[in-house]
């Protein structure tokens, strides 16, 4: 019965987890269906059973032990150490003004504390069958995302009538980012479905595109990379030739070369050759190139923001760098100098050790290969370009990861479900 239950509980988060731009109550931020439930399960699941309740309660319980120590040492630190000039940095609440015990501090927590739930929940209580729930979620998602770009084609205006999320009001502006670009002489508009804009549906969906890769649902995979085409940005082009080149490395290493690895790459170089021959060069030039050569508004502003975020960094008291100024305070365009400014060097250490542990213990079968791509990618993407902890998405392929180490005891996969 209890098991019937939490399969019950995720076959509804898994259909709402990837969904980030539509709110229960538009007025109070965080109130996303799949945070909603993701909170409400540390009440649910002790409720519903005692043993594995305590097993799950001790996995949040460790990790907010760790998480409120670097606080405290933090937070200690602004108080008996000189002050420090936050003026420069891209803070996450610009009009708080304070420097000790900062609301974001408690505001970004409570989503950690959700994708932490997440976390718990999915090493505990995962099954192989829940995968129809995932899938089930991501075609949801990548349908949504059609659906859109079609009603564009039609009418030539933003079809999206279920997104409801703003920020700071409404003033900061909307939480679905509507773009388009011109491929010759069309112009469509660039996917993003309900996720806030099209990196960041890129980045939700390719851990799901991967997944549906490796657990072998064609179907499924075929649709979701066509979605991520037309997502049309950097994090999607990254994100595919990484997970070429780690699927090469791990069919070099394991001596088996799959066809699929050529299957992926021609649909993806017949989906560029669609848009026209001399189009695919500039599209992938526009999203890529420009952005690394700092040819455009975007890749400045990612720069800018970076080096502002390290030189606050290396200027600040060695406790800062080594704890950080507090959980939540700057939030750059990249994971790496938001977690060495807001928790340090040993923040970043622990995230990494978080990420690889897997990748170095899962055994090297499809699908174990398929679980250490999606956290490689997830994981540089992170450091790169997306400073996003939140998306839940990421909570759950590491679950899924540390569920499988559970399993088999810490150093390879649980055969029956590989």
């Amino acid at each position: 019965m209890e098991n019937k239950i939490f399969d019950a509980y995720f076959a509804l988060w898994g259909l709402v987890l990837p969904i980030t731009s539509v709110l229960v109550i538009p007025s109070i931020q965080g109130t996303t269906l799949g945070y909603l439930l993701a909170l409400f399960a540390i009440i649910i699941v002790p409720s519903v059973s005692k043993v594995k309740g305590q097993k799950y309660l001790l996995n949040i319980a460790s990790t907010s032990f760790l998480f409120v120590s670097f606080i405290l040492v933090s937070q200690c630190s602004l108080i008996f150490l000189p002050p420090l000039n936050f003026d420069q940095l891209r803070l996450v609440n610009p009009n708080d003004h304070s420097v000790f015990l900062r609301t974001t501090l408690f505001t970004q927590s409570l989503y950690l504390l959700a994708g932490v739930s997440t976390f718990s929940f999915i090493r505990n209580f995962y099954t192989s069958k829940w995968d129809r729930f995932i899938f089930q979620g991501a075609m949801l998602l990548g349908i949504y995302g059609i659906y859109e770009v079609v009603f564009y084609q039609i009418f030539h205006m933003n079809g999206d009538f279920l997104s409801n999320r703003v920020f700071g009001e409404g003033e900061l502006g909307s939480g679905s980012l509507f773009q388009t670009m011109a491929v010759g002489s069309f112009e469509i508009q660039r996917l993003k479905s309900l996720t806030g804009e099209p990196s960041m549906f890129a980045f939700t969906m390719l851990p799901l595109w991967i997944y549906a890769v490796h657990t072998q649902k064609l179907v499924i995979q075929s649709f979701l990379l066509v979605t991520l085409v037309l997502s049309a940005s950097t994090t999607m082009v990254v994100g595919i030739l990484v997970y070429l080149v780690g699927r090469l490395f791990y069919a070099e290493l394991r001596g088996k070369w799959n066809i699929d690895i050529l299957l992926i790459a021609l649909i993806s170089i017949v989906i560029l050759i669609a848009l026209g021959e001399g189009y695919a060069a500039e599209l992938l030039n526009e999203l890529v190139f420009d952005k690394i050569s700092l040819s455009n508004f975007s890749g400045i502003d990612r720069f800018d923001s970076y080096e502002t975020s390290m030189h606050f960094f290396l200027n600040a008291p060695v406790i800062n760098q080594l704890f950080g100024i507090g959980f939540g305070v700057i939030r750059s365009t990249d994971m790496f100098s938001t977690l060495l400014v807001n928790t340090g060097v040993l923040g970043l250490i622990f995230t990494t050790g978080l990420f690889f542990y897997p990748v170095f213990k899962l055994r090297n079968t499809h699908r174990g290969i398929g679980l250490k791509l999606i956290l490689v990618i997830i994981y540089l993407t992170l450091m790169i370009s997306v400073s996003e902890f939140s998306y839940l998405t990421i909570w759950l392929f590491l679950g899924i990861a540390y569920n499988q180490l559970k399993k088999s005891g810490g150093n390879t996969v649980a055969k029956n479900n590989y």
